[in-house]
């Protein structure tokens, strides 16, 4: 979004106390995202995360506080993080390289795979992972088998490769590749191909992405990933040597690159997950993904199989409202007791469609049934079209212990950006709420179609806003829109009806826009008078 419709925020703090507390994890680094996170399952005060492009986070106190570190490897580190952690207490960051005699997008022509054994404080060079010449590599994710008997302690890596990254040629093309490693990461077999088909290579809805790869009952290396308005599923049985003919298992609707107002995009690739604790939903596999419904707009959908893939449960609605778009999940098991956790942003509860929450889900029942809590005490003012928010936020679990991360908004900081986190446990997230900050919050967005001009505050007030719209600094004329009203809100009372906490007028489109605005309310009086 261009400068001159930059936010205006106001912030008035009020003595009141977070339920959940939410700690900022970098604000140092500039413009950080896609962040991905995990915590130790041998120790669960260390957790490690990262975010774009090499930022590298540690914690030895569960969260609370973190030092911030860049990561570095001689093959060159271009973002896309995933973090992994072991049984054995054994940290891994994923990237992609950069490999430095290319340029951008060819020098991503590898994955790179770091181990950490002294709790994430330390990282190796790293092994490459798929090269393939100059054919790109990338959006990969890590798993363990940590519970069969013939191919335990194997790594299994999987992704997409592209001939040439965003090519319109129809004979270039995309593929799902994967690789293992039977020596802890020290080095990876060559990579095969095991997708059936092929997609484009424009890194949109028709390129097969987001392949995701869990472990079943026996070791049975199984990965989902999406194309053409599909996610795909195929396994191995012995150990990823060979593999079987892909199956569709879940229309996408809205394909897996989906458009959201105000970010710059948002991907709705899918994540497959395995449940090993000793829950009656033992060896249940889970199938997260984010989609867009036509009238109803964003929506976060599951499935589950107790057959190792074979067949599959109806798709579930994970967000507990069909209002607003809810969009970029992840899922997280909680190994000791098999809950299920899934963070996602939600705009709900505001009228515009635009401001948006960070949500916590979960699930006590093998993902039949979620109930659904606001993580943020205040809402969060997306960056705009022109600011890179990421692809993927992330969350881990264990013990008890429920650690989302996701990308946050701070206009005051270069990038606009921030990583955030909360310190979430399993009975705090049953029994608690979030509690709102008074805040107030004003901001004008520019649209494709039209500008939308939003007002939020959590308490009582009355408004009155005039906005004069014009295309040219020098127009005479312009268009005037103005609304009024009063909102009330009860001060020990959190009512989540969006009605109830804002205002948002839709203008037309224009480059120069004043504003005049009287806000009244009980512990306030204001006007303002300025030029967007």
């Amino acid at each position: 979004m261009k400068s001159l419709f930059s936010v205006l925020t106001l912030l008035l703090h009020f003595s009141v106390c977070a339920q959940y507390p939410v700690v900022t994890i970098d604000q140092e680094t500039t413009g950080p995202n896609e962040p991905s996170i995990y915590i130790n399952p041998l120790n669960v005060a260390q957790i490690v995360a990262g975010s774009n492009i090499k930022n590298h986070y540690v914690s030895a106190d569960t969260g609370k506080t973190w030092q911030i570190k860049s990561l570095q490897s001689s093959y060159g580190v271009y973002g896309d993080p995933v973090i992994y952690a072991d049984d054995y207490g054994n940290f891994y960051y994923c990237h992609l390289a950069a490999t430095k005699t290319k340029k951008f997008p060819n020098w991503i022509d590898r994955i790179i795979v770091q181990k950490s054994n002294d709790g994430g404080l330390n990282f190796s060079d790293g092994c490459d992972v798929g090269f393939n010449n100059d054919k790109v590599q990338d959006k990969h994710w890590l798993v363990k088998d940590e519970h069969s008997v013939l191919h335990s302690n194997n790594l299994y890596l999987s992704w997409t490769e592209f001939d040439k990254y965003e090519s319109s040629n129809i004979n270039d093309r995309s593929r799902i590749r994967f690789a293992r490693s039977v020596n802890g990461a020290e080095s990876f077999e060559p990579a095969i191909t095991i997708s059936d088909t092929s997609g484009d290579c424009l890194d949109d809805d028709n390129t097969l992405e987001g392949a995701t790869p869990a472990i079943g009952k026996n070791g049975e290396v199984c990965i989902a990933w999406s194309g053409f308005g599909n996610i795909y599923f195929d396994k191995s049985l012995d150990g990823g040597l060979t593999w079987g003919t892909d199956r569709i298992i879940a229309k996408q609707d809205g394909g897996w690159a989906l458009s959201f107002d105000q970010i710059y995009r948002s991907n709705g690739l899918p994540f497959l997950v395995a449940d090993h604790s000793r829950s009656k939903f033992k060896n249940r596999l889970y199938l997260l993904w984010g989609e867009c419904l036509p009238l109803i707009g964003g929506e976060i959908k599951l499935k589950y199989s107790d057959n190792g893939g074979d067949t599959w449960s109806d798709e579930i609605a994970v967000n507990s409202h069909s209002a607003g778009d809810q969009f970029m999940p992840h899922i997280a098991i909680d190994q000791s007791d098999g809950t299920v956790y899934i963070v996602f942003y939600d705009r709900s509860r505001y009228a515009s469609n635009i401001l948006m929450d960070v949500c916590v889900a979960y699930s006590k029942d093998g993902g039949q049934t979620f109930i659904t809590k606001k993580i943020n005490s205040s809402p969060i003012i997306p960056p705009g079209p022109s600011v890179f928010f990421g692809d993927y936020n992330g969350i881990s679990a264990h013990s008890g212990i429920i650690r989302p991360i996701w990308t946050g908004t701070d206009e005051t900081l270069k990038g606009k950006l921030n990583i955030q986190t909360a310190l979430l446990n399993k009975t705090l997230l049953e029994n608690k709420n979030q509690i709102l900050t008074d805040t107030t919050i004003f901001k004008y967005f520019e649209g494709e179609n039209q500008n939308t001009f939003v007002l939020y505050k959590y308490g009582s007030y009355e408004y009155k806003i005039r906005i004069k719209v014009k295309k040219h600094k020098y127009s005479p004329f312009g268009k005037k829109f103005e609304i009024s009203g009063s909102l009330y809100k009860h001060k020990d009372i959190m009512i989540f009806d969006a009605d109830h906490s804002e205002v948002f007028l839709n203008t037309s489109k224009g480059r120069y826009v004043a504003l005049k605005m009287r806000l009244n309310g009980e512990n306030f009086d204001k006007k303002y008078l300025m030029k967007l």
